[in-house]
């Protein structure tokens, strides 16, 4: 386990039950972190489902024994980016780890059929969400002078884009150049920038999306998670857990000398390209 003792991190996009941000948020409670979370948020009250998600994450950090704080954030807004940041300076005296995790997927289609609309807002969330947060980040972190870790959220179609999903593909791939770019500018800073790039992971988005599919072709639920099983040659769907492993990893000082990578974790089908 890795150690993240005195420790802060925030992770976007973390309200979710079955969300991989909810399982990476408590990995890093787990390691020793403290944990702000935080999303877009309707109304701060218990009838919003994403505030009281949030406010759950809190009581799971509690739980653990770490201090946690839940926030609404609209990462495509860089005035409530910034006070974002301003809030978590005002609980905590450090950041040192980042997950930009919020994103989004929808509007699939054919290329030269995607709305205008469907295509910025895709790339506001997925790529200018990530740049805006991790820009408010490292103008703190840049000078707290400790170093630190961001770890971006892109996705294995950043490196293999599929048909009807133009701008989900552009955007994470987007996300993994930015997560070059600013690897090599935070470098003298002692601030590593890596990005993960998972598959197909069971998780409440995707299985809406399965149902969505099977529902489409006639199938059982269970026949079209078989068949997307099989696409994958280890034979099995990653869960959130097997995420936050791995960002869990990037996150503490057993991944030193990791900085500008976009690592695949997909079960193998990265290399058969299904």
């Amino acid at each position: 386990m890795a150690d993240l003792n005195g420790k802060v991190a925030l992770v976007t996009g973390a309200s979710k039950e079955g969300g991989i941000g909810r399982a990476i948020a408590l990995r890093l409670a787990r390691d020793g972190a403290d944990v702000i979370v935080a999303d877009l948020c309707s109304d701060k009250s218990e009838k919003d489902a994403v505030w009281k998600g949030l406010q759950d994450r809190v009581r799971e950090f509690e739980a653990l024994g770490r201090r946690g704080l839940a926030c609404h954030v609209d990462i495509t807004d860089d005035k409530v980016v910034d006070a974002l940041i301003g809030e978590i300076k005002e609980n905590f005296d450090r950041l040192d780890i980042v997950c930009n995790n919020a994103g989004a997927a929808f509007g699939m289609n054919l290329s030269y059929m995607i709305s205008p609309t469907d295509w910025r807002k895709m790339i506001d969330i997925n790529l200018t969400g990530t740049f805006l947060v991790s820009r408010a980040a490292a103008q703190w972190m840049t000078r707290l002078n400790n170093g630190g870790s961001i770890i971006n959220t892109a996705s294995w179609r950043g490196w293999h884009p599929h048909i009807f999903m133009a701008a989900y593909n552009a955007s994470k791939a987007a996300v993994i150049s930015l997560t070059q770019t600013m690897a090599l500018e935070l470098a003298a800073q002692k601030i590593r920038v890596n990005a993960i790039c998972p598959g197909k992971v069971d998780t409440d988005m995707e299985r809406a999306a399965w149902e969505l599919k099977a529902n489409a072709f006639g199938k059982s639920l269970d026949d079209l998670i078989k068949e997307e099983t099989d696409k994958i040659p280890l034979k099995v769907i990653a869960k959130p857990d097997d995420i936050a492993n791995l960002v869990s990893f990037l996150a503490s000082e057993e991944s030193f000398h990791m900085t500008g990578q976009a690592v695949q974790i997909t079960g193998g089908m990265d290399i058969v390209r299904v």
